[in-house]
């Protein structure tokens, strides 16, 4: 804790309010920012017993609510019951510069819409490199990134409650919603120091600058969850909504002007002034996947997994610990706690629940990005910026490649490796299936309205993009195309319960054949890569040759 109260004071406040030592030895724990599971595991109890333990003491100081609310309150109750009494001259020794702050009401909190944290797995790393930037290098704008599933907002709520006692006021907002940016500096305004109507500014200008005057003279943490909110869908990442520029000329002015405050926002896309203003004063954290994360998890979910299996889950799900918790979920419901069975029974698992958030970031992408998504899933294996260029039927300019790629990566869904003279880019294997499948997914669909039509017009991704791989042109960074190709199995599949179905595989090789005859009188701008890919199509189900 940073506010030193004596174990003596502690032990004589739990008996007066019936604390067990057990339960004293817990609450202390919990408000020294340790985990519930890691509380668990130096105890040697259940999580279950940590929660119940916390419970009790939260009873018996007539603490009642959700969320970490609870833990900011009982700390907020010690803090004064000691500060009240004559023990060393009733104040109280700080870790850090700010102890007026404490004193004179860092108690203000709103947590909002903040999520409560039933079970937080190990990152006290994460945790003490980012307290670090906020309390001694004073950093003002942190962002907190990564796709949706990494564990940013619970790192935040954490954060933010081992903060707690260094701020005068912690606040909580969300911007899932999209609320207008006015709405949400009136709202904090209001908690800072409440406004009667019609007291606020009228104008956004003018509450901005009130805004900013307060974090100079007071110490604020506040938090925004999902940025992306309010940033445009199917554009390249980072850009704002119309209407909702505001927000970015306000991270800019808390990023460069001078105050005591720190504002935190999570984001599955970073905003394009971050990288304009990272430095001393702004910086950006992406929680990553570790086996000991992983572990946690998967043992509070009553699993026993070796490490050589924590290695193979990761290398599968990488940092998504939604992800995760569905697997441990799916092993213990299905596979009677047998991770190893689950792991050689199903290769890549990838659910409903799994799919629906990749495809929640998915949706958001730029029709250029969406494109270059499908290149990766078709290659497989890790592309280089020059492949990139060759597979794509119109050679974008460099300048083009160049942000869609930035762009993909300040959403976090590209992996990049170095190379011999350029680097190499590609997807986790949970998003590579994923993309993947519903590339196949869309071709399919092209090929049965092909098949009831017999018109190519409404050919779209069969014309964009190969789904076998072309052979790469010769050069040094050229590289060999994986064999095992996922797209043109799962095409196979798909058609073997759509197409054939329907029309059967002998009328299905007809029409395909007569179509293919007709194609190959048009032109290549005509046809693009669907001459070759129903060609590709028509030798895998038996009725012709391999292009």
């Amino acid at each position: 804790m940073s506010i030193q109260i004596p174990q003596e004071f502690l032990y004589t406040i739990a008996k007066e309010r019936n604390v067990s030592d057990a339960e004293l030895e817990t609450a202390i724990m919990a408000l020294e920012g340790n985990s519930t599971a890691a509380i668990a595991a130096r105890m040697e109890i259940s999580n279950i017993a940590v929660r119940k333990r916390l419970g009790e003491v939260y009873r018996k100081f007539n603490i009642s609510g959700r969320g970490p609310g609870k833990l900011a309150e009982l700390r907020h109750q010690l803090f004064y019951i000691y500060e009240a009494s004559p023990v060393e001259g009733g104040f109280l020794k700080t870790t850090t510069a700010h102890k007026s702050s404490l004193l004179s009401g860092w108690h203000q909190q709103d947590w909002g819409e903040a999520p409560e944290l039933s079970q937080f797995y190990d990152r006290s790393e994460d945790l003490a490199t980012l307290r670090q930037w906020v309390l001694e290098d004073n950093c003002r704008l942190l962002a907190l990134l990564g796709m949706c599933g990494n564990g940013k907002t619970s790192l935040a709520v954490q954060l933010a409650k081992n903060l707690l006692p260094e701020f005068e006021c912690v606040v909580w907002r969300s911007l899932r919603q999209a609320p207008p940016l006015e709405d949400i500096l009136a709202s904090l305004l209001q908690v800072f120091s409440p406004h009667k109507k019609g007291e606020l500014p009228s104008n956004s200008n003018a509450i901005t600058a009130k805004f900013l005057d307060y974090l100079r003279k007071h110490r604020c943490l506040i938090i925004f969850d999902d940025l992306q909110g309010v940033m445009q869908k199917e554009e390249l990442a980072g850009n704002y909504r119309p209407g909702y520029e505001g927000y970015r000329e306000l991270l800019r002015l808390v990023g460069v002007t001078n105050h005591q405050s720190c504002i935190i926002f999570t984001s599955s896309e970073a905003p394009t002034e971050l990288s304009l203003l990272d430095g001393a004063k702004v910086r950006s954290w992406q929680p990553r996947g570790s086996a000991v994360i992983v572990g946690e998890l998967l043992q509070e979910k009553g699993l026993s997994p070796s490490p050589e299996e924590i290695n193979i889950l990761l290398e599968r799900y990488g940092d998504n610990l939604l992800a995760f918790k569905i697997v441990a979920m799916t092993i213990q419901e299905f596979f009677d706690g047998d991770v190893g069975e689950f792991i050689q029974a199903t290769g890549l698992f990838i659910n409903d629940t799994i799919s629906e958030v990749i495809s929640h970031q998915f949706e958001r992408l730029s029709s250029s990005e969406a494109e270059m998504m499908y290149w990766l899933a078709i290659e497989s294996s890790p592309v280089s910026f020059s492949r990139l260029r060759e597979l794509m039927l119109v050679t974008p300019p460099i300048s083009e490649l160049l942000k869609n790629l930035d762009s993909l990566g300040r959403r976090s869904l590209v992996e990049k490796y170095p190379g011999r003279g350029e680097p190499s880019f590609t997807l986790q294997p949970a998003i590579l299936k994923y993309v993947a499948e519903r590339l196949v997914g869309q071709a399919c669909q092209e090929i049965q309205n092909l098949l009831k039509s017999r018109k190519i017009e409404g050919l779209i991704v069969l014309k964009t993009h190969t789904l076998k791989p072309l052979p790469p042109v010769k050069s040094k960074h050229s590289q060999t195309p994986r064999s095992d190709q996922l797209t043109i199995k799962l095409l196979n599949h798909h058609l073997q319960n759509s197409a054939l179905k329907k029309y059967g595989h002998e009328e299905t090789i007809n029409i395909l054949n007569k179509i293919i005859e007709l194609m190959g009188e048009k032109s290549v701008l005509e046809v693009g890569y669907a001459l070759k890919n129903l060609q590709t199509i028509l030798a895998e189900l038996g009725g012709g040759n391999l292009p």
